[in-house]
Parts: C-alpha cells; structure tokens; sequence
C-alpha cells in the first residue's frame, strides 16, 4: 500500500509554484440521486443523476508579490476566468489538473480571503469550483 507525505505537494499555475501554499483540499465528485420511488413502495430507489466535479481550498501565507501566482488567481476571481492550469501535486510528478476531454474542464477561483492576525503571519485561502472534472496525471 502506498502512502504519500504531504512534504511533497505544492500546488503550481502552469509552471509556477503558488507561493506560500501549503494545504489544499479536493472534495471530489458527488452524484446527485434520482428518486424513483413507486407509490405503494416501503423502501426507496434512486438511479444516479448528474455528476458534480466539486469544490477545492488551497490556502498558506499570503504574499503580494507573487505576480505568477497568487496575484494571478486573486485576478482571475474577479474576472471569472475559466483556469485550465492549475495542478494540485501529491508527490514531485503526479498531480491532480482539470480534465481536457469529456468533458473539456476548468477551475473557477470563487473566492478568496486574506487575513491577519498579531500572533501569526498574514494567511490567504482561496476556493475554488470544478467545472467538469479533475483527472490524476
């Protein structure tokens, strides 16, 4: 069984390392149900409906002169930009990227926050939603 450390993930924006990253979450896929349940049953049945690609966070410290990074994405929620290059790595070659065919997919940064704190060093979260869906390279 294979493990991997989280000393090796990163998450990059084509080839760029994202500043500062270090924590990143994928949700992954949800499949909504379809109940089809006849009058007269006891038990309920469901068919599976459409597939959701789900939601990703990534956060670390904040750092305002990452300009291929950070700052790229901070734009790119304002813009609605749909982000093909994206990569959420789980070892030094392996990484998660929206997938290119069927469906074509794309990452929406739909959120970011900056926060600061007296005892810590200013932190940045953003969030973002799959469009399609994620494949592992």
């Amino acid at each position: 069984m294979a493990t991997y450390s989280g000393r090796y993930n990163h998450v990059k924006f084509g080839s760029n390392d994202i500043v500062g990253i270090g924590n990143w979450n994928m949700e992954g896929v949800t499949v909504d149900q379809i109940d089809t349940t006849a009058f007269g049953s006891t038990w309920k049945t469901f068919e599976a409906g459409m597939s959701d690609g789900g939601q990703i966070t990534f956060e670390g410290y904040y750092d305002k002169t990452d300009s291929t990074g950070q700052e790229i994405l901070r734009a790119a929620n304002v813009a609605g930009t749909h982000l093909t290059s994206l990569f959420f790595y789980v070892d030094n070659t392996s990484y998660y990227a929206p997938k290119t065919t069927n469906p074509a997919s794309y990452i929406l940064i739909t959120s970011y926050t900056v926060t600061a704190d007296k005892n810590d060093i200013m932190r940045t979260t953003f969030t973002a939603k799959v469009s399609g869906a994620m494949e592992l390279i």
